[in-house]
């Protein structure tokens, strides 16, 4: 029986040194082909730290990039195979869009997914029109929180047979790394999506005089800062490339991720950076987060409620070197290797395309 080709289009160049550990752990099954993709270049490092329009125009950019990627992939060299897994979203549904352009018909599984509603209802329409087209042949849609199977079967109800849970997994040891410096100790938390970061600062707020606090840096983009943020005790860091947010998290005494009570997948990326590097981590206790972990590895804080969150982060600066503390960031790095690395994303993915 001739072996399945795949092209798996990856999510970043750093995998280009793993491609032989890749292909030969695939090679059982699939005849596995690789085409390397990237969120970030100059232009979305540029604008990402730009107030009002960097927003805007870092969309633009990541779209352009995407949009580059995929007309790439009808190159000849991959017409010849019809099995194609986007690790890579906004690559992927790009190229779905053109493939039902062209008339191509591949089996296409599409790893991650994430739509939030909008207040602006015809932006909202168009966009859930975008998607319902292009994903309209697309075989498999995996999601990153198992709520989000149910929560976007009833939002696409087109679409409600092909979303699938699979755990997140992604390797964080990029070749080119930038280095953090901070002239004093301090307390780390970022991202954009779904975060909750007005309760973070209401919690520093409340720390706010007392001994040993260190001061909170947060590292996003100038369209996730509320004013409320702006006259808080914490400190605003834009710019901070994805090979420098490992460096960012190693300086620090602590790690928190606020998110906001939602029923989506969020903070999945950064959670998992912060185990690989064995740090403590302060995290909201949501539906989502617990798909992946427990208090075994983290100091979960209660939604919305700064009080619990910053009596968590002094309880945790205060026991940072005790059993207890050091147990948990010993599990969270075992965690990390055995199920949430990228090979072990490529497994779970590999079992849920093979069962096709």
């Amino acid at each position: 029986m001739k072996e399945k080709q795949y092209l798996i289009v990856l999510d970043s160049f750093e995998y280009k040194a793993k491609e032989s550990e890749f292909y030969s752990y695939l090679r059982d099954i699939i005849n596995p082909h690789f085409f390397y993709s990237k969120y970030e270049n100059r232009i979305t490092e540029q604008f990402q730290k730009t107030p009002i329009i960097g927003g805007m125009i870092t969309h633009i950019a990541y779209w352009m990039l995407s949009l580059g990627y995929a007309i790439k992939l009808f190159n000849k060299k991959y017409a010849e195979i019809n099995n194609i897994i986007f690790i890579n979203p906004i690559v992927g549904i790009f190229y779905c869009l053109l493939s039902r352009m062209k008339f191509v018909n591949k089996n296409i599984i599409i790893g991650g997914f994430l739509f939030e509603n909008k207040k602006n209802k015809i932006y909202f329409l168009l966009r859930k029109s975008f998607v319902n087209f292009s994903y309209k042949n697309v075989s498999q849609i995996f999601v990153y929180g198992e709520n989000e199977v149910s929560y976007y079967a009833k939002m696409f109800p087109k679409l409600q047979d092909k979303f699938q849970y699979v755990k997140y997994g992604r390797d964080f040891n990029y070749a080119d790394k930038k280095n953090f410096t901070y002239d004093k100790e301090y307390i780390a938390s970022g991202g954009r999506s779904n975060r909750d970061f007005e309760t973070l600062c209401s919690a520093m707020n409340i720390l706010k005089g007392k001994n040993n606090i260190p001061v909170c840096l947060i590292a996003t983009r100038p369209e996730a800062v509320s004013a409320k943020m702006k006259q808080s005790p914490v400190h605003i860091k834009y710019g901070i490339t994805l090979n420098q947010f490992g460096s960012f998290i190693e300086h620090s005494r602590l790690f928190v991720l606020p998110l906001l009570n939602t029923q989506l997948s969020a903070g999945h990326m950064v959670m998992m950076e912060v185990l690989s590097h064995g740090k403590p981590i302060i995290v909201t206790d949501i539906p989502a987060i617990r798909d992946y972990v427990s208090e075994k590895q983290v100091v979960f804080y209660q939604p919305e409620n700064a009080n619990d969150l910053a009596n968590k982060i002094q309880y945790v600066l205060k026991n940072l070197h005790s059993d207890e503390i050091t147990t948990k960031i010993k599990n969270g790095k075992i965690l990390y290797d055995t199920e949430f690395s990228f090979k072990a994303l490529l497994k779970k993915k590999k079992k849920k395309s093979m069962a096709l």
